[in-house]
């Protein structure tokens, strides 16, 4: 180890001295062990150097990022050309940018869903339309849940043998009061159910009712998982597409994870915008998202260098079996949701 554990300039590497790494005992010369990738720093010293040495790796970092970003959202296509160009160093991992901006995807999805369903919640209903409210939520998801008949007389609706009644329903002015009505009415007739799948049920039902930011969260949780999944299922296709160039699975792969980290960073703009603006406002952000399309066309030229008629008609091949995929697992993750699967 050196004796020099700390020096704002680094001395020039002819006049480093050869040492053993302390992870691996490879004996290198260089600030990193060629046989395990540690750093060769000393950490048992004054903080001020940690943090300077800290400050200094920070923002390398984030310059890193910044170059990733710049060259992710504007040059279709190119991150993944320099990763296997082998030029890596000077751009983050692909899938540590795909993380994180999944991460902040739906962050802002979370805050968004939830600022829009606390103002549905809170509000009034009168007459005909809480009738017509109560009478569609219910419906809608005895049917999704399969719970038993759905019967509705002049001031009651009838579900697996027990009452809901009118009358109570709309002595609540807001939607989620009515919600939390619902909820009380069935779980008392959940007691007088015999059947214990009809009962898990209605339970699930009983909680959606009470909770229903639990279950977009869960939409949103499942979604994320999908698209997870959603990044070797694309790269399979271009796998499919691409056949004839006879390349590794993995330039494929590293293709779809910048293509989703794009798709990411757009949505959550789109997403941003409408958390800070008015609808009237951030409406206008939606056109945002035609450029998705364009920017797949473009990478896809761009990765793949084949002509451009030839690459359009892939383009719409692949996005039409993508988007079925797409619709399926969105389906899936609905029902998932539910509870019904």
């Amino acid at each position: 180890m050196r004796k020099e554990w700390f020096r704002k300039n680094q001395p020039p590497f002819d006049e480093l001295e050869e040492h053993a790494c302390p992870n691996c005992s490879q004996e290198f010369k260089g600030f990193y062990c060629p046989n395990c990738g540690q750093s060769d720093s000393e950490f048992n010293r004054p903080f001020g150097f940690v943090f300077y040495d800290f400050l200094g790796n920070f923002v390398s970092f984030d310059t890193r990022f910044l170059r990733t970003f710049r060259d992710l959202v504007f040059r279709p296509g190119f991150l993944t050309l320099e990763f296997f160009r082998g030029h890596r160093a000077r751009y983050a991992p692909p899938f540590r940018v795909y993380i994180f901006l999944s991460f902040v995807l739906f962050l802002l999805l979370q805050l968004l869903t939830n600022q829009g369903l606390n103002t549905a919640l809170d509000y009034k209903l009168a007459g005909n339309d809480q009738i017509v409210l109560a009478d569609s939520l219910i419906q809608e998801n005895v049917d999704s849940l399969n719970v038993g008949q759905f019967v509705e007389t002049e001031d009651s609706m009838e579900i697996a043998e027990f009452k809901l009644n009118y009358s109570d329903l709309l002595n609540q002015q807001t939607i989620q009061g009515k919600l939390r009505n619902l909820a009380d009415q069935l779980e008392e007739g959940v007691k007088e159910t015999e059947d214990p799948a009809k009962r898990t049920k209605l339970l699930n039902l009983v909680h959606m009712l009470r909770s229903p930011e639990s279950l977009v969260s869960r939409i949103l949780k499942y979604l994320s998982y999908a698209f997870f999944v959603l990044l070797p299922v694309f790269a399979l296709l271009l796998k499919l597409f691409y056949v004839r160039q006879k390349v590794f699975y993995i330039r494929h792969l590293i293709f779809s994870v910048h293509i989703h980290a794009f798709m990411f960073f757009l949505l959550s703009l789109v997403v941003a915008i409408n958390l800070i603006f008015s609808w009237e406002v951030a409406s206008w952000s939606l056109w945002l998202l035609a450029f998705v399309p364009a920017y797949i066309y473009l990478a896809l030229r761009n990765f793949y260098l084949q002509p451009y008629v030839k690459t359009f008609i892939k383009f719409l091949l692949l996005g039409v079996v993508y988007n079925l995929i797409l619709q399926f697992a969105l389906v899936y993750i609905f029902i998932s949701a539910l509870g019904v699967l």
